[in-house]
């Protein structure tokens, strides 16, 4: 498959070579493996969801996102949104449903990411991972739809989720 120039618990590099273009032409090129992710919108009440402020490194900032996180092995991805969204809210759902899947980034990487909606949430202890600093911040729906178009969220996953959802409310669809 290639030759693998890093590996992290999260991600792998691996330099690929004989990769071919459409007229047949080889290349020697890159990709991100990495495991699929879950992108959560948890809904405390009708009008409130929980988003989460989080250090991110690549961009050396706090960042407003939705909570997130990659799926296990073995785990199937209603545990993974159970999981991630307790640890990093400290909110259990006792209710999910699927919107769609997109890849985040096919040009480099190859993994799924798949959303959800989170209702009837049960407060329980949050467990963030060593290298997580998380705040959970309760928003406004609208607000939230609002700082997407204000330039506030630049989360590209947060971001399709939210105006996703919200184009589904506005056509009364009733998916989710």
């Amino acid at each position: 498959m290639g030759e693998v120039k890093y590996r992290s618990p999260f991600n792998t590099l691996r330099i690929e070579e004989g990769y071919s273009d459409v007229r047949g032409k080889r290349f020697k090129n890159f990709r991100i493996i990495k495991s699929d992710a879950v992108v959560i919108i948890p809904f405390l009440d009708k009008n409130t969801i929980i988003m989460e402020r989080q250090f991110r490194f690549a961009v050396n900032k706090k960042i407003l996102e939705l909570p997130a996180g990659s799926i296990d092995k073995g785990e199937s991805r209603e545990n993974a949104v159970k999981r991630e969204l307790t640890e990093e809210t400290g909110y259990y759902p006792k209710r999910i449903r699927f919107m769609f899947k997109t890849w985040n980034n096919p040009a480099l990487m190859d993994y799924f990411e798949y959303y959800y909606v989170a209702y009837d949430l049960i407060k329980k202890e949050r467990s963030l991972d060593e290298n997580e600093v998380i705040t959970p911040i309760k928003m406004k729906l609208h607000d939230a739809i609002k700082n997407v178009y204000k330039g506030k969220i630049k989360d590209t996953k947060t971001m399709l989720a939210l105006l996703f959802y919200d184009h589904l409310i506005k056509n009364k669809d009733r998916v989710v």
